[in-house]
């Protein structure tokens, strides 16, 4: 019995500690063998005894992989500071599948892409084009219920 004990603890030991936080708090803790998330220049993958690093989040997906299952979240803008196996992500939005209406992002596209066929000026063109991929993202977290379990929180919303 100790021996399997010491496995388990072993197994734990080598797992990444995710803490997303928004501005209401703490979101979302969770172990993770691996994480991929998008920054401002690229995507970065995340192991357990990763260097320490601080990046500048991008709009994007978070992709958490514990025990062979995937976990995605949308998450817009913010910062992650990576120190060996724990990494803090602090994010204005950050949304679980389930917390996403789906029809809402869809008009949102639709609106974004028509819009983006007929507006000449580059600063409208580039919001748009960020509203395009903030719900392309959206859509693609929210059909992602079916593998993993999320921790609810009823404190946030659909605009966090």
């Amino acid at each position: 019995m100790a021996n399997h004990q010491t496995n388990s603890v072993n197994e734990n030991d080598n797992k990444i500690n995710l803490t997303i936080t928004t501005p209401r708090g703490v979101k979302f803790v969770e172990k993770a063998d691996m994480l991929i998330m998008r920054c401002i220049d690229g995507d970065l993958g995340i192991l357990p005894g990763h260097e320490p690093v601080s990046a500048v989040l991008g709009d994007g997906i978070l992709r958490i992989f514990n025990n062979g299952v995937e976990k995605k979240l949308a998450v817009f803008g913010g910062i992650v500071e990576i120190e060996d196996k724990t990494v803090n992500l602090l994010s204005t939005i950050a949304q679980r599948p389930e917390e996403i209406d789906l029809e809402r992002a869809e008009r949102d596209r639709q609106e974004a892409e028509a819009a983006i066929l007929e507006e000449s000026e580059e600063h409208q063109t580039r919001r748009l084009q960020v509203l395009l991929h903030r719900s392309l993202v959206r859509i693609e977290v929210s059909t992602h219920l079916e593998e993993a379990e999320y921790t609810k929180d009823t404190d946030e919303g659909e605009n966090d």
